[in-house]
C-alpha cells in the first residue's frame, strides 16, 4: 500500500513538472507537432536533453451539468524508454480524492485525481489502459468537479494505434 501511495505521489509530481515544462516549451516554441493520425496528434520536444513525446486527443462529444470549464483532453506521454503514462483532464479541478471513471465498452477502469489531472493508478494500469485504447473504437471519461458538477466526454480512438506507434518510434 505504501509503494502504491508513493507511486501516486510521484506521478503527481512528475505530471506537475511536465505541465510546467510543456508550458515553458510551448511558449518557447520547443514543442513540435510531429504528425496527426485522424483524431490523435503526436508531439515531440526536448527537455534537458531528454526526448519527450506525447499523443493527445479532444472529445468528440461533451455532456454533463457543468456551466463552464476549460477544454478537456486525454494524453499518453513517454519520456525516453519509460512506460507510457496515461492522463486526462476534464477541464476543471476534480473533487479532492475523487476517481475518474473511464469506460471502454462494458469495461470500466478508474484514474486517481490531483487538481485538474487524473492518472492511471500505477505502471501496470498505464499498460492496461494502452491495451484497452488499442482495442476499442471509442471511450468515455466521467469526472466530478470540485464545484459539484460532472462531465462525460466521449473520445474517438480513430488513429490511436498509429499515433501511439509513432510516439514510441519518435521517442527512441
Amino acid at each position: 500500500m505504501y509503494i502504491l501511495r508513493l507511486e501516486k505521489e510521484m506521478k503527481k509530481i512528475i505530471a506537475f513538472s511536465m505541465l510546467v515544462l510543456l508550458g515553458f516549451a510551448a511558449s518557447a516554441n520547443a514543442q513540435v507537432k510531429d504528425t496527426s493520425f485522424k483524431d490523435w496528434t503526436v508531439y515531440t520536444m526536448n527537455v534537458d536533453g531528454k526526448k519527450v513525446c506525447y499523443i493527445t486527443s479532444f472529445p468528440k462529444k461533451k455532456s454533463g451539468n457543468y456551466k463552464k470549464r476549460d477544454e478537456p483532453y486525454f494524453m499518453v506521454t513517454r519520456i525516453g524508454d519509460d512506460v507510457a503514462e496515461v492522463s486526462a483532464s476534464s477541464g476543471y479541478k476534480y473533487t479532492s480524492g475523487s476517481k475518474v471513471e473511464v469506460k471502454f465498452g462494458s469495461k470500466k477502469m478508474s484514474m486517481f485525481t490531483g487538481g485538474e489531472i487524473a492518472w492511471a493508478n500505477d505502471r501496470q494500469a498505464d499498460k492496461e489502459f494502452v491495451a484497452a485504447l488499442k482495442k476499442q473504437n471509442d471511450f468515455t471519461v466521467k469526472g466530478n468537479s470540485a464545484m459539484g458538477s460532472y462531465s462525460i466526454d466521449r473520445y474517438s480512438l480513430n488513429g490511436f494505434a498509429k499515433a501511439y506507434d509513432r510516439m514510441n518510434e519518435a521517442c527512441k
